[in-house]
């Protein structure tokens, strides 16, 4: 079925942050960078595409001048032309990757693990800044091989790792990204297309990873501030929350109320739970809504000291 300019307009005003236009275009990849990095770059590729658009229908159609150069290329088995904007979000992604899975590796690996540990966690911050180069890569009509983007990304890691650890996604990048210039191919012709179910499990699958990064992160090495001005890691924070009275409490009155529930029944757990409501409305049309939000506030704080 074609695809209609219309269309595609449509949902990049109303999704574009999260590559929904790309998706109906059949660009997954690009869809999910869209969506991994708040509209490509923060905004930048969803604003760019408000021109963009006209040509990635015509190609996805077959037929336009992109759509020509490309096929001409292909049939002389040249390479694809060098593009500073691909070029740049080769790198923006690679770093991105890279540094994510770096902030999500707990710091005591880096400071007191083993040769053996730092080693493994070198490997995989490498692994994940090659594959967000790899993705970008493969973007559209242009293709590479995994094992030439690594090839050329070991070597920067390797002196990075040893030198300066710290800013070692930044080198992978631009060594994987070197990779794409020399090693890069355009794809073949025709290609087996994914059905619908495929795209969402791989898309699902991708967007599970990113959030079990940013998850890993804010657990192991993210922190908080307390009110005493004391710095502590919000996994210490979020452990001393469920060893706290207040959250002991709270489960304990889960578990009468299951108990009680299964007792005697869950329709009275229910008709219990709606006069609680009813008493709770019948009080704030008498007394007033104002008190019941104090009431609400009081017994807040009242939980907080407790805990």
């Amino acid at each position: 079925m074609a695809k209609s300019i219309a269309l595609s307009y449509i949902l990049w005003l109303f999704g574009g942050f999260f590559g929904l236009h790309h998706f109906y275009l059949r660009r997954d990849r690009q869809a999910f960078v869209w969506w991994c990095t708040c509209g490509g770059i923060f905004g930048l590729g969803w604003f760019r595409d408000l021109w963009r658009i006209p040509d990635y229908v015509r190609y996805a159609n077959g037929y336009g001048d992109k759509y020509q150069v490309v096929e001409s290329r292909r049939q002389k088995n040249l390479k694809p032309v060098f593009n500073v904007v691909r070029f740049g979000g080769q790198l923006a992604l690679g770093m991105y990757l890279g540094f994510l899975t770096m902030c999500a590796i707990p710091t005591e690996v880096y400071e007191e693990g083993s040769h053996a540990e730092k080693a493994v966690c070198y490997g995989i911050v490498t692994l994940a800044t090659t594959m967000g180069v790899y993705i970008v890569s493969n973007i559209g009509e242009e293709s590479i091989d995994f094992g030439d983007i690594l090839t050329y990304a070991t070597l920067p890691a390797i002196f990075m790792f040893t030198k300066a650890p710290n800013n070692a996604p930044t080198w992978i990048s631009v060594g994987a990204a070197v990779a794409c210039m020399y090693r890069g191919k355009y794809k073949p012709q025709t290609q087996p297309k994914k059905g619908l179910c495929r795209r969402l499990t791989s898309l699902t699958f991708a967007g599970m990873i990113i959030f079990a990064l940013w998850g890993s992160f804010l657990y192991h090495n993210a922190s908080v501030t307390t009110k005493d001005g004391e710095t502590i890691k919000l996994r210490d924070s979020i452990d001393n929350f469920f060893k706290s009275p207040a959250w002991l409490q709270f489960k304990k009155t889960l578990g009468d109320l299951y108990e009680y529930g299964q007792t005697h029944g869950w329709d009275k757990v229910w008709l219990q739970f709606k006069k609680t409501l009813g008493d709770l409305y019948e009080y704030g049309q008498t007394h007033g809504w104002d008190k019941v939000w104090l009431q609400f506030k009081k017994t807040l704080g009242d939980l907080y000291e407790y805990g």
